[in-house]
C-alpha cells in the first residue's frame, strides 16, 4: 500500500529518470480509495545558510486522497492511480501549492510471449529548491509517456525495446528550466533460472532546453542483471558506459561509467537491509545549463516489531558534479554533496487506518560554501483505505 503522506524533500532538483508505473500484484485487483492526512514541520522551509541569514520554520499541512484501480482481463492488465492534495504552509501561505499526480499503465500478451506495455503520468507539485537558498516559488508539471515490448522467456534468448517522452514545465522566471526528453532502448536478454536475468542494451536520450537553445545527448551501452540469491536475497544491478555531449560548445562532455546496483536481504529475522549506490546522468537541474553526474550512496533497515509496527532508519550520501555554461547561468561552485539521515516508524491500528512518524536531517555543502543549508523535518501522517 502506498502511503500518501508527504515524502522527505531531497536537497537536488527534479530528475527525468524517473521510475516508470508498475501494475499491482494480481492480490490488489479492484477499486481502493485512501484519503490520508499529514503533518510536517520543517526549520528551514527556505533551504539558507544559518550562517549567512536566519532559517524560516513552518508547518505544512496536506489532506490528500488517493484511488487506485487495478484488473486483469484475461492477456490483458490495467492499473490506474490519482492523488489530488494541497500543500498548505500555516504561517509562509504564499508557499502554499496543489498536488496532482496520475498514472496509468497497461498490459497486453501478443502470440503469448511477447508483452507490450504502454504507460503514462502527469504529476503537478511545488518545487522544493535547495539550490537557489531563497523565498522562490515555481509550480512544477511533469508528465510522461512511454511503451516498453519484450518476449521474455523463462530460458533462453529474447528483444527488449522501450520508448519514454517526458516533459517538465515551470511556472513565470523558470520557463528556462523546461524541458523535453526522448529515451530510446533496445537490446537482447537472456534468461536462465540457475542465473537470473540478463541484458546488454543501447540506450540513446536527448535532453532539449528550448529557452536555451541547448540539447544534451547521452548514448550509453550498458549490461543490467536480476536475480534472487535466495528465498531471502535478491540482486539487481546496471553497469553502462556513457558519453554524453552539448550542443553548446562552453558545456563538458562525459566520458565514463554509470551504475545502478541495489542488495537487499532478510537473512536476519525480521530485518531488511537494503543498499544502494548509483551513478546517473541528470538533465532537469536548475543549477546546471548542461547536466549533472550524481553519485548517491544508501543504507536502509527495516525492522519489524510486530505484525502491526515497523522501525526504520537510512542514510544517503549524494555528490553532484555539474557541467555548465557559466554565461548563461553564473555559479561560484562546480559541485555539492547532500547527506540526509533519518528514522521512520509506522502503526497499523486496523486493517483500514495506519499511521506514520519520521525524522529526517538534511546537510547540504559546496565546494566554495555557497548556498549552503542545514534543515530538520519531522512528520507525522495518517492514511485510511477503504
Amino acid at each position: 500500500m502506498l502511503l500518501c503522506t508527504m515524502s522527505v524533500a531531497s536537497a537536488r532538483a527534479q530528475e527525468v529518470d524517473r521510475p516508470k508505473p508498475k501494475a499491482q500484484p494480481q492480490a490488489e485487483q479492484g477499486l481502493r480509495i485512501e484519503p490520508s492526512l499529514s503533518i510536517v514541520y520543517d526549520d528551514n522551509v527556505y533551504r539558507v545558510d544559518s550562517d549567512a541569514a536566519d532559517p524560516v520554520a513552518d508547518v505544512i499541512v496536506t489532506p490528500a486522497i488517493e484511488a487506485r484501480f487495478d484488473r486483469d482481463i484475461g492477456v490483458r492488465a490495467i492499473s490506474l492511480r490519482a492523488l489530488v492534495g494541497y500543500d498548505r504552509f500555516v504561517s509562509e501561505s504564499g508557499r502554499s501549492k496543489p498536488r496532482l499526480e496520475l498514472e496509468g499503465s497497461g498490459k497486453l500478451l501478443i502470440a503469448g510471449t511477447c508483452a507490450v506495455k504502454p504507460y503514462a503520468s502527469y504529476r503537478q507539485q511545488r518545487a522544493d529548491y535547495g539550490d537557489i537558498n531563497s523565498a522562490s516559488e515555481n509550480l512544477q508539471k511533469f508528465s510522461t509517456l512511454g511503451v516498453s515490448a519484450d518476449c521474455e522467456r523463462p530460458a533462453g534468448l529474447y528483444p527488449v525495446a522501450s520508448w519514454r517522452r517526458d516533459t517538465t514545465r515551470n511556472g513565470d522566471g523558470f520557463e528556462y528550466a523546461d524541458q523535453t526528453s526522448n529515451l530510446w532502448r533496445a537490446g537482447v536478454g537472456y534468461a536462465k533460472p540457475s542465473l537470473g536475468k540478463l541484458t546488454a542494451y543501447y540506450e540513446h536520450v536527448t535532453s532539449d532546453r528550448p529557452a536555451l537553445a541547448a540539447e544534451n545527448r547521452s548514448d550509453a551501452w550498458g549490461l543490467s542483471f536480476s536475480r534472487a540469491v535466495s528465498p531471502l536475497t535478491s540482486i539487481d544491478a546496471d553497469f553502462r558506459w556513457m558519453h554524453v555531449t552539448s550542443t553548446s560548445a562552453a558545456i563538458g562532455d562525459y566520458d565514463g561509467p554509470g551504475w545502478a546496483v541495489r542488495v537487499s536481504t532478510m537473512a536476519i529475522p525480521r530485518v531488511k537491509l537494503t543498499a544502494s549506490t548509483e551513478r546517473t546522468i541528470v538533465n532537469d537541474s536548475l543549477i546546471a545549463t548542461g547536466f549533472a553526474i550524481r553519485t548517491a550512496h544508501r543504507l536502509s533497515a527495516e525492522v519489524g516489531l510486530s505484525e502491526l509496527t515497523t522501525i526504520g532508519a537510512f542514510g544517503e550520501l549524494v555528490r553532484r558534479d555539474f557541467r555548465q555554461d557559466a554565461a548563461i547561468r553564473p555559479f561560484s561552485y562546480t559541485h555539492d554533496r547532500t547527506n540526509q539521515f533519518g528514522l521512520i516508524a509506522r502503526r497499523k491500528i486496523s486493517e483500514a487506518l495506519a499511521l506514520d512518524l519520521s525524522l529526517t536531517h538534511l546537510d547540504r555543502a559546496t565546494n566554495s560554501d555557497v548556498s549552503n543549508y542545514r534543515a530538520n523535518r519531522v512528520s507525522l501522517g495518517a492514511t485510511m483505505r477503504f
